[in-house]
């Protein structure tokens, strides 16, 4: 089935992908195009994967292996390269959103590529290919989309079509991620690939939240998997976030089945509860088993979150002071 949106992606959806993953680094890989004149990139992956790509695709357009001059907040002054992606996990959205995340290695920092003309020109789906995909990994990437969807609908720059697609990714994902990582069949790989896609587009169109000013500073600084960190820190942050917007967690808990036996805040409640219990239910790792974190770090890792991107967007405003104590918590937790 072929299907276009309001977006400048065209999505092509269920038809047969390549099972292949590999990246360049960013610089690398925009040299080696520029050096054989190529046409069109694809990339073939994870989030990491196609960011890389719309990291490379920005350069070329731009006529520059330096990822600086498209660096946010650098904004693109020329199109981006044609590009492909197609995702071989549900959980970043990123064949879909208008941003690409990649590691500045000498810094230890998640950099961005941020602009409308960042986009992939298709996207190709197939929920086919998810069901290859590690239980570990299902587990992390399909948290991540969770995420993505649950930011989207609750940022602050939200907008009644972004808010669309994330609470009807939070029901698709919520619905059928315990299946799709324990008991997978062709019918919940669909559902939780469509539930990634939607997400991105909730996100990609608007933000996220503090979930990933604390993922992505953790993920620089400890090579961490994306979707591990988000899970890690989810339950937390909206206990932190709820009083921004007690209303859209309470929709985002019915939208994930919990019944409503009281007030919207204890609705919320039992929101947090049920996003704990999935975390462990999918054998996500604890903070304190990651590798190399240490809590002599926090301080600096604090500020770092603090002046985030996506941290200004958060339901209730957050601070250096609130993200050491998030980070101290987590920590603390078995």
């Amino acid at each position: 089935m072929e299907f276009s949106f309001f977006l400048p992606t065209r999505i092509v959806f269920g038809c047969k992908a390549i099972q292949r993953v590999g990246t360049l680094a960013k610089e690398e890989g925009a040299t080696f195009a520029q050096k054989n004149d190529v046409d069109f990139l694809v990339a073939v992956g994870g989030g990491s994967s196609m960011d890389t790509g719309k990291a490379i695709a920005g350069m070329l357009g731009h006529h520059t292996t330096d990822f600086s001059v498209i660096q946010y907040p650098n904004e693109y002054t020329q199109e981006s390269y044609p590009l492909i992606c197609i995702p071989t996990t549900a959980g970043t959205g990123s064949e879909v959103s208008t941003c690409g995340v990649v590691t500045d290695e000498k810094t230890k920092t998640k950099v961005f590529c941020f602009d409308p003309r960042c986009h992939a020109r298709i996207a190709v789906c197939d929920p086919e290919v998810l069901m290859g995909v590690p239980e570990k990994i299902a587990a992390a990437t399909a948290l991540d989309a969770l995420t993505h969807a649950i930011e989207g609908f609750v940022a602050k720059c939200t907008n009644p079509v972004t808010e669309c697609y994330g609470i009807r990714a939070v029901k698709l994902i919520s619905e059928n991620i315990r299946d799709y990582v324990y008991n997978r069949n062709a019918k919940n790989c669909e559902a939780v690939m469509l539930g990634s896609l939607f997400a991105g587009i909730s996100f990609g169109y608007s933000d996220t939240c503090a979930v990933h000013s604390l993922s992505e500073t953790i993920g620089g600084e400890y090579d961490t998997p994306h979707g591990v960190a988000n899970a890690i820190f989810l339950a937390n942050v909206t206990e932190f976030s709820i009083p921004g917007n007690v209303r859209k967690y309470a929709e985002i808990a019915r939208a994930m089945g919990i019944e409503n036996k009281g007030t919207e805040r204890e609705l919320c409640e039992e929101l947090i509860k049920a996003l704990r219990q999935l975390v462990n239910d999918l054998a996500i790792p604890s903070f304190r088993e990651l590798s190399g974190v240490k809590q002599e770090d926090f301080e600096r890792l604090a500020e770092k979150c603090a002046v985030h991107l996506s941290a200004a967007d958060n339901p209730r405003s957050v601070t250096y002071d609130d993200f050491l104590k998030i980070l101290n918590k987590t920590y603390e937790e078995q």
